[in-house]
């Protein structure tokens, strides 16, 4: 049985849940992120380099780069952590939708309006 594992690519959006306990007491923080650039390391370690844009942080300092290692890949997320962080973070990484945005956010996408455009045009 072929099952293909989730993928990120460069130019997209996905929904994040950055878990640590950096952020008690709530200890997530939800984003929608895209992806700029992905770099694999050939370490054997599933080390990899993300780049991303952060939409749910301040203005300026939005354009991120976190290193990180993967902890479990499915059909529907990646889960990795960061390596460089004094206290770990880790990344759930998923495909976004409208009904995620309305949850997290609290924004309603016109009938018409892909998720995509709407990021493009306000985060």
């Amino acid at each position: 049985m072929n099952q293909e594992r989730f993928t990120l690519n460069e130019n997209e959006w996905y929904a994040a849940e950055i878990i640590s306990e950096e952020f008690e007491p709530k200890i997530r923080s939800y984003s929608p992120v895209k992806v700029l650039r992905l770099e694999t390391k050939k370490s054997g370690r599933s080390l990899f380099s993300l780049h991303f844009y952060h939409a749910n942080y301040p203005a300026g300092v939005r354009d991120k780069v976190y290193e990180l290692q993967m902890v479990e890949r499915t059909r529907s997320f990646i889960l990795a952590k960061t390596t460089e962080h004094p206290v770990t973070r880790y990344l759930l990484i998923y495909s976004i939708d409208g009904d995620w945005l309305r949850k997290h956010f609290n924004v309603e996408l016109a009938r018409s309006e892909r998720v995509d455009e709407w990021l493009e045009k306000h985060a």
